[in-house]
């Protein structure tokens, strides 16, 4: 009874917390918003959130990223974000529904990171909900909510805690069932951000080398590998469709950094995470007072902590311009686009290391460094800039920024050279130019009418980018539909007055992807459960 007591008042500690870190949106002091000065993804992730309204049927819709029908969706996985659209339909509203999303997105934070603790590093509730307050109050973590509002990112920060901790129980305590929550986890991680699940996977290489010695179990590398191949089965809903798209059509991926550029110098990272506020990439205040402390006493650190601070100091180094990246230029680091993304890395092991140093403090100053923690962070928030915002306070701005917002990331390649043009809203008919007025925009229907009067087929080009899946029927009968040299979609019309629907479906691929994610992950939950309920059975 005193257990069920004490974690039903963690949890509404963590809720009341998560209220807490979003109450400028909650009062519209600061809601959430783009800045021109500090070039956020709002825009971005404001126009994904509209365009999930019938993903399950239609991966594109034609009402956001200006009404050109970019294919987001396939290359971007949107799977944990969907929960926002529920909760948008629920309360009727796109800004109340992100709102809550992202108080639930804090909450899991919280609740992942205590239970990822207490569970695989068999740590007490103290020092775990240490952990999770250092984790979610993190400044990186507060740049990413408040200044980049990075969807993806935030939702793959839920649970790279679960997989890092899992992942350290299942090599030392040969918890071999891990590779259930390492599977899930991963998947989750991928079904988020793609990027988040690049680097984690150069974390856990770091962390099996710097655990060599653990891998002489032949049953621990077998694990992995089922762990491995169930995160494929899982994740082929996202990947799977997207290799197809990539094969068949040359796809504009986001823009190609050079990183040498992008990373920080070393004195301007020291100086920001000095004051440690959420308008640039840093590690906060509380990460250098550890790294410091840790360097001084290093010969007294136990043999733990020193792999710890040393896996910090390298992925830290890694965010710099010490570091040399013009050689991995044109490798696949490349995608991560921003060394400094690493700073999730040192954030992470830095508070496990801050957990177990502050754990030992009387209660009293834990109670103080908890509260300047709160008051600095609303601080941090109500001092980024106003100058130049654009307020994503309502749902007609919403509307607003999803007619206007052009996003060419994902555009077809040869869409890019022609984006004026399509995004113009310019038909191509008789290979000239020309505006339909007659058009009708609806989420999952681009519909309008058009006169032949020539005696044959005539070739249409439609202002609406071409993927695998683009429809198009014609007075209620479908016709086929080809990429244009413009990357747009290419129909016949025929004679007399056409009546022409565009719309979008998942090919028969991608719904046998969807298929295989659905069953494996029913499957892997299953045992999952089963396994959890044996083990306590045994106890």
């Amino acid at each position: 009874m005193k257990r069920i007591l004490r974690n039903i008042w963690i949890n509404l500690l963590f809720l009341l917390l998560s209220i807490y870190y979003e109450i400028t949106f909650i009062i519209n002091n600061k809601p959430l918003a783009y800045s021109t000065t500090l070039n956020g993804d709002q825009l971005f992730h404001i126009n994904r959130l509209h365009g999930l309204s019938r993903v399950f049927t239609n991966p594109i819709v034609f009402d956001n990223y200006h009404q050109v029908g970019n294919g987001v969706n396939y290359f971007y996985p949107w799977l944990t974000f969907y929960p926002a659209e529920l909760l948008s339909k629920i309360l009727h509203s796109e800004t109340k529904g992100i709102i809550v999303f992202l108080i639930i997105v804090t909450y899991l934070t919280f609740f992942i990171a205590y239970y990822s603790c207490k569970i695989y590093l068999n740590w007490n509730s103290k020092k775990s909900i240490i952990f999770s307050f250092l984790w979610t109050f993190s400044s990186y973590r507060g740049v990413n909510f408040f200044n980049r509002t990075d969807i993806g990112e935030l939702l793959a920060t839920i649970f790279i805690p679960l997989v890092l901790m899992s992942f350290i129980s299942l090599l030392k305590d040969k918890k071999y069932e891990n590779w259930i929550v390492l599977a899930i986890g991963m998947s989750l991680i991928m079904l988020s951000h793609i990027l988040s699940t690049l680097i984690m996977i150069i974390v856990l290489l770091v962390v099996m080398i710097m655990n060599f010695n653990y891998l002489k179990d032949i049953k621990i590398w077998i694990n992995l590998i089922i762990a491995a191949v169930a995160t494929s089965l899982m994740t082929m809903m996202y990947w799977l469709p997207m290799i197809q798209q990539q094969k068949y059509i040359e796809i504009s991926r986001p823009f190609k950094a050079i990183l040498s550029d992008w990373a920080l110098d070393m004195s301007d990272l020291i100086n920001r995470s000095l004051n440690s506020n959420y308008s640039l990439p840093n590690i906060g205040i509380i990460s250098i007072v550890a790294i410091s402390l840790a360097l001084i006493n290093f010969n007294r650190l136990k043999g733990v902590d020193k792999k710890i601070i040393i896996v910090s100091l390298m992925f830290l180094w890694m965010c710099t311009k010490y570091f040399p990246w013009q050689l991995f230029q044109e490798t696949f680091f490349n995608y991560i686009q921003f060394p400094w993304r690493f700073i999730i890395v040192v954030t992470l092991f830095i508070s496990i290391l801050g957990a177990e140093w502050i754990s030992n403090l009387n209660v009293k100053y834990i109670f103080m460094l908890s509260i300047i923690m709160c008051v600095s962070h609303y601080a941090f928030v109500v001092g980024l800039p106003e100058k130049d915002t654009i307020k994503i306070n309502n749902d007609e701005s919403i509307e607003r920024i999803c007619k206007e917002y052009i996003n060419q990331d994902y555009y077809p390649k040869v869409a890019i050279k022609n984006s004026k043009n399509i995004e113009n809203k310019k038909f191509i008919f008789n290979n000239k130019n020309v505006s339909i007025k007659n058009k009708e925009i609806k989420a999952t229907e681009y519909s309008f009418t058009i006169l032949n009067n020539s005696e044959h087929k005539v070739t249409i080009d439609i202002p609406i980018l071409y993927y695998l899946g683009m429809k198009a029927s014609s007075n209620g009968k479908l016709i086929p539909t080809t990429v244009s040299k413009r990357g747009t979609i290419s129909i016949d019309a025929e004679k007399g007055k056409n009546n022409i629907i565009v719309y979008s479906g998942y090919t028969r691929l991608a719904k046998l992807s969807q298929k295989v994610s659905l069953i494996s992950s029913i499957i892997i939950l299953i045992v999952g459960v089963t396994s959890f309920y044996k083990k306590r059975h045994i106890r």
